[in-house]
């Protein structure tokens, strides 16, 4: 068993990072289940999205696993991390910290806009236009979502308060 499971991939810790969050995203969807009818749909949206996601991660990762030939590192049960993961891995929470920074300061609207501008560059992506214009559609979508079909109040961020805007 420990060798169909080896040989396959399916001890990989990608592999059992996408069980881990796909059991974790099964117990918060049945968690959520008892909130109220409005604040229990985006929730369980979000969850289903992520659950199918890892779903086709898993498959694809099995996919690839029964496609590659098992090479001696894969054997012993190492697998070769490239410097670049590491600190992309480190972008990101950092750039987590910094959206709530930017939510705080500038209101959920603002905020996300300046995140996603900021998380496209420092990831590497260097057309000005196209950062612009998915990070406005991505922010007009996230304003619809909160505001007008869920109609929840957005926070306004401590700049807008101070100054009564």
């Amino acid at each position: 068993m420990i060798r169909y499971l080896h040989r396959y991939g399916l001890l990989s810790i990608l592999f059992l990072t996408d069980v881990g969050l796909l059991l974790l995203s099964i117990f918060l969807f049945f968690l959520a289940a008892d909130y109220p009818d409005m604040a229990r749909m985006f929730p369980r949206l979000a969850l289903v999205m992520i659950m199918v996601v890892t779903l086709l991660d898993m498959i694809c990762f099995m996919r690839d696993q029964e496609a590659k030939t098992p090479s001696k590192e894969r054997e012993e049960g190492f697998e070769a991390v490239r410097p670049g993961q590491q600190l992309k891995v480190l972008y990101m929470v950092a750039l987590i910290f910094i959206f709530f920074f930017f939510m705080l300061l500038f209101g959920l609207a603002l905020g996300t806009f300046l995140f996603l501008m900021l998380s496209g560059w420092t990831l590497g992506y260097r057309k000005f236009k196209t950062l612009i214009f998915s990070a406005v559609i991505i922010t007009a979508f996230v304003y619809v979502i909160f505001r007008v079909i869920m109609n929840s109040f957005l926070p306004e961020g401590l700049i807008f308060s101070i100054t009564g805007g």
